[in-house]
C-alpha cells in the first residue's frame, strides 16, 4: 500500500512540475493516506483471521480497557519513547547513524502541528499496530512460546522502518508492545502505547525546535524525566504483582 500511495505520488509531483524534490513536502500526507487506506484492509484480514479460528474467546485478546488502563498505556508509551530516545543518545547511537535525524527533518520541517499529529501520532500508530501486533504477534502466538513472539515480532517491526537508529529503537518499543498487549489481553494497548510514544516525539520535536536548548525546555524534560520515572517503575511494580496473567 505504501508502495502504490509513493507512486502515485511521485507521478503527480512530475505531472505538476514540481518534481521528485517535493516529495519531502508531501511524504507525511502520504504516509497518512497509506494509513488511511491500510486500516480497513488489515481490519478486514484480523476479523477474517478470528472468525476462522475463534480467536478472542479462545484467549480473550479483544476487551476493552477501562480509562485508568487508557491513561496508563498512553503514559507509558510517553516514558519509554523518551528513556529509549535517552539510551539511545547516552549510546552515541545517534551520531553513528546521522542519517534519520536528517530525513525526518526533512520530513517534518513546515509542517502543521495538527497534520503531524494526526498522520504520524494516531493514523499510523494504528495502522501499524493492526499489522504488527493484531496479525503477525498474534499469529506467532499460535506456534511459538510469548517470548518468541514477542522477539520476532519486534524485530520485524524494527525491519519495517528502514534504517539501523530506527531498528533499534522500532524494535524495543515493539517488543515493549506486544508485552504489554499480552498482558493486557487488548489490542487497545499497544495501539495507545504507539500514539503516545508518536505524539510526544512529534511534540518534542517541535518544542526542541522552537525553543532550541533553553532553559524552559530543560525544566520540560526534567519534570517529564520525573513523571517517565514513575510511571515506568507503576508498570514493573504492576506487572509483577499480576504476574498470574502470564
Amino acid at each position: 500500500m505504501g508502495l502504490l500511495v509513493s507512486q502515485v505520488l511521485v507521478v503527480f509531483l512530475l505531472l505538476s512540475g514540481m518534481g521528485v524534490a517535493g516529495v519531502n513536502k508531501y511524504g507525511l500526507a502520504a504516509t497518512g493516506v497509506t494509513g488511511v487506506l491500510t486500516i480497513p484492509i488489515s481490519g478486514w484480514l484480523l476479523w477474517r483471521d478470528e472468525r476462522k479460528r475463534n480467536f478472542s474467546q479462545k484467549t480473550g485478546f479483544s476487551r476493552s480497557l477501562r480509562i485508568g488502563e487508557v491513561v496508563w498505556m498512553l503514559l507509558l508509551g510517553i516514558s519509554a519513547c523518551q528513556l529509549v530516545n535517552m539510551m539511545l543518545a547516552v549510546l552515541q547511537f545517534t551520531r553513528l547513524f546521522p542519517g534519520y535525524g536528517e530525513l525526518s527533518e526533512q520530513i517534518f520541517t513546515d509542517q502543521k502541528l495538527f497534520w503531524m499529529l494526526l498522520w504520524a501520532g494516531i493514523v499510523a500508530p494504528a495502522a501499524e499496530e493492526l499489522i504488527f501486533r493484531g496479525l503477525i504477534f498474534r499469529r506467532l502466538l499460535d506456534y511459538l512460546p510469548v517470548g518468541w513472539a514477542i522477539g520476532i515480532s519486534a524485530f520485524l517491526f524494527g525491519i519495517y522502518h528502514g534504517n539501523v537508529l530506527q531498528f533499534i529503537y522500532a524494535g524495543l518499543l515493539g517488543a515493549c508492545f506486544a508485552y504489554c498487549y499480552y498482558r493486557l489481553g487488548s489490542l487497545w494497548a499497544p495501539v495507545l502505547l504507539h500514539m503516545g510514544a508518536n505524539c510526544w516525539s512529534v511534540i518534542l520535536t517541535q518544542l526542541a525546535s522552537a525553543t532550541g536548548a533553553s532553559v524552559g525546555l530543560g525544566y520540560v524534560m526534567l519534570v517529564a524525566m520525573g513523571v517517565e520515572v514513575v510511571v515506568v517503575v507503576f508498570s514493573i511494580i504492576n506487572f509483577i504483582r499480576n504476574r498470574e496473567g502470564m
